[in-house]
């Protein structure tokens, strides 16, 4: 390895990053712990086994070829999800500096729909290029994809970060979950990560996940996704990744859940699409009967917007400041949150969706505070 490195040829370097180079993708499960299924997959690069990829990323980076072999790497990411299982989501990791590489960005920006493509940043981005990160972090999102921000907890991935990036997902770095069992400090500040994102509505994902006391310990503070060795091996096709745990994580994960009580308080009205027009908005309205609000979700299920009755009849516009939270939400946090909201949406209906942010139903501030109280 170290005469490749040593010799200033580019050679070795460049047929990775050319078609017919080795470099080849794995793919890692994320697992939902509440119900105890594989959700989604990261896609890992991967060279020979005598080739590891922070020396071929380390020396692309002397040679000026990263940005290239992140083109590679994305190619290769893209054409994966022709092969992705339905119903879940493909991640894959980037810098944010190199999402602002021209060719990265026109690869990206000239693929179509992104719905299902999770861009999982590691935030380096000097500050004065943090208004282009934000312009392309919106272009993407408005083809569909959903930002992730990895290893918080860990170098640039700083709460300054979170609060300006708005992740979806906040990926946890494994030092904070490695021994979480056993290490108060640890449940303690990934409680307090928890809490952040959840005012954020981000989904946390617990990285590095190694031992059943680790993930038990997850479980318990209703982490809703994971990966890790535990969760499931890297493997080289999306259709032979499992969860060999998924029966014992369902079990506790629906009794977490439960001990919540928040499935109990919920209720499906049907929600209509965003583009809807008023006659529909108004039927619906009026089907809704005393829950007085029709939830407008987008084209992916998400929900965008609340239209209540009474602003409907006096010509409002739906209100896009919802309040979304998962079936694993623990109610009296979730009552707190809710009035923490300003005076016009305080009472309205909470949204609940699954971990993906997809429309599951709703929840009446009345029905939360009655079963607070008994």
């Amino acid at each position: 390895m170290k005469a490749v490195v040593d010799t200033g040829d580019d050679a070795p370097v460049s047929h990775l990053i050319d078609r017919r180079g080795r470099c080849r993708l794995a793919f890692e499960p994320v697992a939902d712990l509440a119900r105890g299924v594989v959700t989604g997959y990261e896609a890992v690069e991967r060279f020979p086994a005598a080739m590891r990829p922070e020396v071929w990323r380390a020396e692309a980076l002397r040679r000026g070829l990263e940005p290239d072999l992140d083109l590679f790497v994305l190619s290769s990411v893209l054409q994966a999800r022709e092969s992705l299982p339905g119903d879940s989501f493909l991640s894959f990791n980037i810098r944010s500096q190199t999402l602002l590489h021209a060719p990265v960005r026109k690869l990206l920006m000239s693929s179509g729909r992104l719905d299902n493509l999770v861009v999982e940043l590691t935030p380096r981005t000097p500050a004065g290029d943090e208004d282009a990160l934000a312009d392309v972090i919106g272009a993407l999102r408005g083809l569909g994809a959903t930002i992730a921000l990895d290893n918080v907890g860990a170098g640039y991935a700083s709460l300054r970060h979170i609060a300006a990036m708005r992740p979806e997902f906040v990926k946890v770095d494994p030092a904070f979950v490695r021994g979480v069992d056993r290490d108060d400090a640890k449940l303690a500040l990934l409680e307090a990560i928890g809490q952040i994102a959840s005012q954020l509505d981000a989904w946390i994902v617990a990285l590095g996940v190694e031992t059943i006391e680790e993930l038990d310990a997850l479980v318990r503070l209703r982490v809703p996704l994971a990966q890790g060795p535990l969760v499931g091996v890297h493997a080289k096709t999306l259709t032979r990744v499992g969860f060999p745990l998924a029966a014992y994580v369902r079990e506790r994960g629906i009794g977490a859940t439960r001990a919540g009580a928040l499935l109990e308080l919920l209720e499906r009205p049907d929600p209509l699409d965003d583009g809807a027009d008023p006659e529909a908005i108004s039927a619906a309205l009026r089907d809704a009967g005393d829950l007085h609000h029709v939830v407008l979700v987008d084209a992916r299920r998400r929900p965008v917007a609340l239209q209540e009755s009474a602003a409907f009849r006096r010509g409002e516009p739906p209100t896009d400041d919802l309040l979304i939270v998962t079936p694993a939400a623990k109610p009296n946090e979730l009552a707190r949150r809710a009035m923490l909201r300003p005076l016009s949406t305080r009472f309205d209906p909470i949204v609940c969706c699954d971990v993906r942010g997809r429309y599951l139903g709703i929840v009446r501030i009345e029905r939360l505070v009655t079963a607070l109280a008994a």
